[in-house]
């Protein structure tokens, strides 16, 4: 039964700036989802900018437990975390800045009517194949494919995954799985974790932790930042440096760039700018300035997707520079074979007899990848 008192909550219209800064907490900081005790109750655990476990409840109205919520009775980021992350509604949707929600709305937020239908897979595609050594075979990760832990789009950043052996076969970032195996329930490298999918044996903790390990040293300092830090960029104007957020790039200027305010500040009105709001995304084309500035306000929503390089006319990486990376074959007795170091690109083990390419990045890919569609490292 969902919590809620006799007198109804008063319905908000528009969302207002100091929620929208809440949202941007949410999306931007290092949450974890724990636990679901029930359909509409969350443990979550933060680690950046704050450190914690806290309990979200979701009803008539929300509840959280951190210092944020308790002092204010407003929506805090991890309500908004939830809302946002967890089930996917968009930033200005109705039902993501209440106070509280109906028990029809919450009925409607479960089952998720507000996303994008996708085509369920066949039964064929459901069938998990069983290897020699009696786990299961690990899915390939497909371009939807999500972290059941911290939400977040598997082929975004490309962390390293471990996958659920004995039940699912799916994939869960290393990290996340390392961060579940701290909760108290885990307190015996004996133990077996759970597949926060299928509720299947996943792999025994002592497993885990060797790849968490091992798939630390395949991870730099600049994979570490958020996204929206567009790391060596400075805004020329106000030199605020990195940028974070939205970055401009003058098409005429030898590396000029604005950050969203001196953008919208007008200068540098001569020339025209390219954009992107993340530094794996491709610059993009962009309408006039003034229309730029004028819709600025409007909030987008929270599924930011990463530009896919286009086929016709694109610049690729020479074939001769990919030939002048350094070549590795992967042998016996190759620290590659060790569990937890894996591909960046499929997210896949290597395996004897491979060959590798050695990236200026220190990131190591299967050699049978074409590059082409690739402009800077593709991590």
């Amino acid at each position: 039964m969902l919590r809620g008192g006799c007198q109804a909550l008063e319905r908000r219209r528009h969302l207002s700036d100091s929620l929208s800064w809440q949202q941007d907490q949410a999306l931007n900081s290092s949450i974890y989802l724990l636990r679901e005790m029930g359909p509409t109750g969350f443990l979550l655990r933060e680690e950046e900018p704050e450190f914690g476990d806290f309990r979200v409840l979701l009803g008539n109205p929300h509840v959280c437990n951190c210092s944020t919520f308790l002092k204010g009775k407003e929506l805090c980021k991890h309500i908004c975390w939830i809302l946002l992350k967890k089930f996917k509604l968009p930033r200005n949707h109705e039902s993501a800045f209440q106070l509280g929600l109906a028990e029809g709305e919450i009925n409607d937020l479960l089952r998720g009517i507000h996303r994008v239908q996708t085509p369920q897979p066949g039964p064929k595609d459901q069938i998990s194949h069983v290897e020699e050594d009696g786990h299961i075979k690990q899915k390939e990760v497909g371009s939807d494919d999500i972290c059941p832990i911290c939400q977040e789009v598997l082929l975004e950043k490309r962390l390293p995954v471990t996958y659920c052996r004995f039940g699912c076969g799916n994939n869960v970032h290393i990290k996340c799985m390392k961060i579940l195996a701290n909760y108290p329930d885990m307190i015996s490298s004996m133990s077996m974790l759970k597949c926060p999918l299928c509720r299947e044996e996943f792999a025994p903790l002592k497993v885990i932790l060797k790849e968490f390990k091992n798939a630390s040293k395949l991870v730099t300092t600049s994979e570490k930042e958020r996204l929206d830090k567009h790391l060596g960029i400075p805004c020329n104007h106000c030199e605020q440096f990195p940028i974070e957020g939205k970055c401009y790039k003058c098409t005429r200027c030898v590396e000029y760039h604005l950050c969203q305010d001196c953008f919208e500040s007008c200068c540098h009105l001569s020339h025209t700018f390219t954009y992107r709001e993340k530094r794996n995304q491709r610059w993009k084309a962009m309408g006039t300035r003034s229309n730029e500035v004028k819709y600025s306000d409007i909030k987008r929503e929270i599924e930011d997707v990463p530009c896919v390089p286009e086929k016709q006319g694109q610049v690729c990486t020479p074939k001769h520079v990919v030939k002048s990376l350094p070549l590795l074959l992967v042998t016996k007795k190759s620290r590659l074979l060790a569990p937890g170091y894996q591909c960046r690109l499929c997210l896949k083990p290597f395996c004897l007899g491979q060959y590798t390419r050695l990236l200026p990045c220190s990131h190591k890919v299967k050699a049978m990848f074409f590059w082409g569609e690739f402009h800077t490292g593709p991590v």
